[in-house]
Formats: C-alpha cells, sequence, structure tokens
C-alpha cells in the first residue's frame, strides 16, 4: 500500500482553485434537498455525487495537471506489506488540505469516467501521509516506523513475519470502545446491532491471534465517561442515527414522537429501519440547557448579539422532542449525542484525551466532526460525508472492521469497505460514496 502526497496551493494562491472548491462547498447542502425529494438512497444522489466529484476534480487538475496520475515513483509513504495482493498493490491519494477544504466530499472525485475511488484510496489531512518527521509522534507511529525497519533490517518480504515484536509480550490487547448514541429503545436496538456487527468482524485475524477487541459498555456512557477515560482505549465507535441529524423541533409537537414510539414497538426491525429515513432521534435533554447552548451557540455565530426568537421561547418550555427526516437540517456545532448530553470533540481536551482511531458513524459524521477530532488530538478520523440508511451503515462499518482486522491501514480498510458495498447494493447505489477519511489512512490495528 503506497501513498501519493497531492499537496493543494494555500486558499488565495490559486483563484481558479478557490472558486472550483468553494463552488463545491456551496452546492454540497442540495444533496438533502435531493434526497428529501427522492429519497436517500436514490439514484440521483449518486448522480449528485458524480458531478460534484467531476468539478472537484477539475478544480484540482487546473492547480495541479499530474496530481492524480498514478505513477508508482511519485508514492512518498509507504505501509509494510501483508502478503495480500489486493493490500499490497493499492495506491492512494492523500490529499494535503487545512480548515474547511477538509469538510469537502474528496472520496466523490470523478475523472469523467468513473470514481476515483473505484481503484485508489482517497484520504484527506492537513499534513502529509507519512508520520516520519513528525515532531511529537504517537506510540502508533512508532510501532509503524519500526515495523518498516523490522521488514527491511530482516530481510522480510512482509509484515506477518515481524508482526509479534511490534508490542511486547505482556501487553494488553487493544480495545475499541463502541459508544451507543442516545435513543429510545426501538433505535437502540439496531445501535447494537452494529455493535455485533463489529464484534464479528474482529473475531479473528490472518497475522495470528485478533488484532483489538470491541468493548460494548453495559451501560449508559456520559460525556464524562469518555473525558476521564478516554485514552484507556485505542479507538472509539459512535454509533447513532446516519439518515437524519439529532435536532430540537417542536414543530411536530409530541404527537409525531408518540406515532414513532408506538410503530417502533409494533414493527419488525427490517420495517422500523425504513420507516420515514427510520432515524428521527427522541432527545431527552433538559430544555434549560438546550436554550442555554442555543443562546451560546448564537452569541458566537453573531458576535454578541442576541435575540430571544419564538423558537427559543417554544424550546425553553419545551420537553423531550423529535426530529424527523426531512426537516430544517441545520449544522449543528454540537458532537455525539450521549444519554445525559452532546459530547463535543473538544471536551476531551480537558481528560485524557483523543484515542488514535476515532469511527463516527453519524449523520454527515465527516463533514460535521471530522476535523474538529483531527485537530484536538485523533489521528484517523472516519465517518458519512452523506446521509444514508441504518442498514448499509451498519454493514459498511462491519466490512471496513473487518478489512481492518486483516492488518489492512484505515485508508485501505475503508476502500475495501466501499467495494464491497458497491459489489452488494450496486454502483449507482450511493451508500458507497457515503464515507471519508481524514488524518493518517496509514494507521492499522496492529500498531495500537
Amino acid at each position: 500500500m503506497r501513498w501519493i502526497d497531492i499537496i493543494l496551493p494555500e486558499p488565495g494562491a490559486d483563484r481558479r482553485l478557490d472558486e472550483g472548491l468553494e463552488a463545491v462547498a456551496q452546492a454540497m447542502p442540495d444533496i438533502h434537498a435531493i434526497q428529501e425529494r427522492d429519497g436517500v438512497d436514490a439514484v440521483t444522489v449518486t448522480a449528485f455525487m458524480a458531478r460534484l466529484g467531476r468539478e472537484l476534480f477539475q478544480a484540482v487538475t487546473a492547480a495541479l495537471p499530474d496530481a492524480f496520475n498514478p505513477d508508482p515513483t511519485r508514492a512518498v509513504a509507504e505501509f509494510p506489506a501483508l502478503d495480500q495482493a489486493d493490500h499490497d498493490d493499492l495506491l492512494g491519494f492523500h490529499l494535503v488540505v487545512s480548515g474547511p477544504r477538509l469538510r469537502l466530499p474528496w472520496t466523490w472525485l470523478h475523472n469523467g469516467l468513473d470514481f476515483l475511488l473505484v481503484k485508489h484510496p482517497v484520504c484527506a489531512a492537513s499534513h502529509r501521509a507519512s508520520c516520519r518527521g513528525v515532531e511529537h509522534p504517537r506510540p502508533w507511529m512508532q510501532r509503524l516506523t519500526r515495523a518498516a525497519f523490522l521488514v527491511g533490517e530482516n530481510g522480510e518480504t512482509s509484515l506477518p513475519a515481524v508482526c509479534s515484536q511490534l508490542r511486547p509480550h505482556p501487553a494488553a490487547m487493544p480495545e475499541v470502545l463502541f459508544v451507543p448514541g442516545h435513543a429510545d429503545a426501538g433505535i437502540r436496538r439496531l445501535i447494537f446491532r452494529e455493535a455485533e456487527a463489529i464484534a464479528a468482524a474482529m473475531g479473528s485475524s490472518p497475522l495470528g491471534p485478533p488484532l483489538a477487541r470491541l468493548k460494548v459498555p453495559s451501560g449508559a456512557v456520559t460525556p464524562g465517561d469518555l473525558t476521564l477515560m478516554s485514552l484507556a482505549y485505542q479507538a472509539m465507535h459512535y454509533a447513532g442515527p446516519t439518515s437524519a441529524a439529532g435536532q430540537y423541533d417542536a414543530s411536530m409537537g409530541e404527537y409525531w414522537m408518540n406515532r414513532l414510539m408506538e410503530e417502533a414497538a409494533q414493527m419488525p426491525e427490517h420495517h422500523l429501519e425504513e420507516l420515514a429515513g427510520m432515524e428521527g432521534e427522541v432527545l431527552g435533554v433538559d430544555p434549560i440547557t438546550s436554550l442555554l447552548d442555543d443562546i451560546g451557540e448564537r452569541y458566537d455565530r453573531r458576535g454578541g448579539i442576541l435575540s430571544m426568537s419564538a423558537e427559543m421561547s417554544r424550546e425553553a418550555g419545551g420537553s423531550a422532542q423529535v426530529r424527523p427526516a426531512g426537516g430544517d437540517r441545520r449544522r449543528e456545532s454540537g458532537g455525539w449525542l450521549l444519554d445525559d448530553g452532546p459530547m463535543e470533540p473538544e471536551r476531551f481536551a480537558l481528560g485524557g484525551g483523543i484515542p488514535p482511531l476515532v469511527f463516527s458513524n453519524s449523520y454527515c459524521g465527516l463533514y460535521e466532526l471530522g476535523d474538529r477530532f483531527t485537530s484536538h488530538g485523533a489521528s484517523t478520523f472516519i465517518g458519512p460525508v452523506a446521509p444514508l440508511f441504518s442498514r448499509p451503515a451498519r454493514q459498511f462499518a462491519g466490512h471496513c472492521y473487518a478489512a481492518l482486522s486483516n492488518g489492512w491501514s484505515c485508508g485501505a480498510a475503508l476502500w475495501r469497505a466501499a467495494a464491497d458495498i458497491r459489489d452488494e447494493y450496486g454502483a449507482e447505489h450511493p451508500a458507497w460514496l457515503s464515507y471519508g477519511i481524514q488524518g493518517y489512512g496509514s494507521l492499522a490495528l496492529q500498531y495500537l
């Protein structure tokens, strides 16, 4: 597995590039209108992804004509061989960007004939693909560097021969903390089915013993818990709604919530998954806390100009609300929605910090949270770049962890999962294009 760095000019250095990327950023929210009109998994959604992907490709190649030339001699970062040809022969594109450009849908890059993701992993970060020379390397980076050294020094041809030397013998197996999002009982069952899929995928490894184990909490996970114990784990996986964001919306009153809960209690799970997008989320957050959060957010956005709107007044007197799919989709500045409130990436800095790997299977997780997690300590972040139903989201996570358990790097694992979903659902289904990765695509479980 090799990576080619594509270093884009800084904002302001190339006007044509700036305009092209800004046009894509401005058009991205249109996907919500298309999904509300045609359906979350409609063919028109994939066509929209292809259009924006072509615009992205044209903007980058106008500034860097040879950016996506798959010449192996351009590779600047290598991953030790696994003796698995479908992994070892991969050549990925690592886009070095920063700021709002990290949130662009780079996995949608389209050369006019097909998506680049069909043949190449695609990753975006504010740094180069290689972790060599990093000023303060994390332990996994040191193990990756050691693995490359051992393979070369001992004349071995692949990683499996030296994998046992990367971690001291008494060291415990790395653990992935499963963080269930806040939801009612019916949807919560579906969330824990995702945990089952991940645990099954991580049960074995061709490199020897399992590379990591999944830790599923027996009770609720609170923001305080995560703050205190985050670095006790080497990775975190958050599972929440993926087709609609959790919102405070009283426009439908409690009738919609009550009807959803009644139907959730009566319907089989596979029908519940597709009920109105399935993922309207019950939010049992104290209304006063909600009001104060909204006031703080509006203060930040408006520079200190505050006003009490009718919407905020309703929220102040409301109770548990439901945000049904298809309503207002304003961007939230919060984080993971847990049972006793949101957990923002910035809050991890108050505790032990953020583990190297974060997989947030949540509504538009890459766009909403990716750069916030990586800027506060995560080495790699994986998440959806577009809304999708829970079944393909759960299956994508399972395929991704299956590849990770085979020793694949995160960038290659996301590519493998996309290929598997493409085979299962077809190339015209948007699910295989609905995920992205930020940070180091070379991180792998055997280095945690």
